[in-house]
């Protein structure tokens, strides 16, 4: 099958068309969300960015909502962009759940005790090695307090799980739960940008894998991949996700790529220009 390779210092980076039933989602999707991608595939009339997949399990790393959206569009073929998932250049990180408006923390960690937990008063470097050997399932954190969130739970699916049980909590209690990256969540505790930030575990490579090929996924922005670049802006029309040749698809999307300079950006640039403006911080 033909690819277009691209070359970076510290990953080796290939784009084709890939058979979208083939690929194994890690990760839940939100309906409203692949409702919104679904319409901006269609409406920018060619798929823009390619998935990010490991190329020894077809799992994909990022992109889960466009995957959906694809599905339920009926095409055939989606843009890929492989690499090898065993290379150290590539980070899981998570995302920290934020509490984005002032509240009273004795109440959260009360509707948190209803839930069947335990608190317990800690500092922030304590907290964060329980949560991170697993013997909690979470930490909250304010610029003041931290308390450690201890349960029964001890599997990686079970714990997030238990984060998504927390999570709807508060939002049913009125509170605006949003994502950040582990320090960022932290700094906007500490410049008083949001009240609370809960801080989670890590999740392993191969726990990822094991989601994706086993089916059992995640709870939604469980995992955050850190990839040295991405390539972006690939422009893919939408005939060529209908099919029906795989292999004249791919020779004719090398042919195209290969004449065009294809944007390689780092995670940070990622982040700034394409994922929060575009909504793809989501997934």
């Amino acid at each position: 099958m033909e690819e277009f390779s691209l070359s970076h210092p510290l990953i080796d980076l290939k784009i084709r068309l890939g058979e979208i039933d083939r690929l194994r989602l890690h990760e839940e999707t939100i309906p409203e969300l692949t409702s919104w991608f679904t319409e901006k595939i269609k409406s920018d009339g060619c798929f823009k960015h390619p998935i990010i997949v490991d190329a020894n399990t077809f799992v994909v790393l990022d992109g889960m909502h466009r995957v959906t959206a694809s599905r339920n569009l009926g095409y055939r073929f989606i843009p890929i962009c492989t690499l090898d998932y065993r290379n150290p250049n590539v980070l899981v990180g998570c995302w920290y759940r934020t509490v984005n408006h002032q509240s009273d923390l004795e109440k959260i960690l009360g509707w948190i005790e209803d839930l069947g937990f335990t608190v317990e008063d800690s500092s922030r470097d304590a907290a964060a090695k329980l949560v991170a050997e697993r013997k909690a399932i979470a930490a909250i954190v304010s610029r003041l307090e931290c308390f450690a969130i201890h349960g029964t739970q001890r599997g990686i699916k079970e714990i997030y799980d238990a984060i998504k049980q927390i999570e709807l909590k508060l939002k049913s209690k009125g509170h605006s739960i949003g994502y950040g990256a582990e320090k960022n969540a932290l700094k906007m505790v500490s410049s008083g940008k949001v009240f609370a930030a809960l801080v989670v575990p890590m999740v392993a490579k191969e726990e990822v894998v094991a989601a994706g090929l086993s089916g059992d996924v995640f709870n939604h922005k469980t995992t955050r991949h850190v990839i040295p670049a991405r390539p972006l802006f690939i422009d893919v029309p939408l005939e060529f996700l209908r099919g029906p040749n795989l292999e004249e698809a791919n020779k004719i999307l090398v042919d195209r790529l290969s004449k065009k300079r294809v944007e390689l950006l780092p995670p940070g640039q990622v982040l700034d220009r394409f994922y929060e403006e575009e909504l793809y911080v989501f997934k």
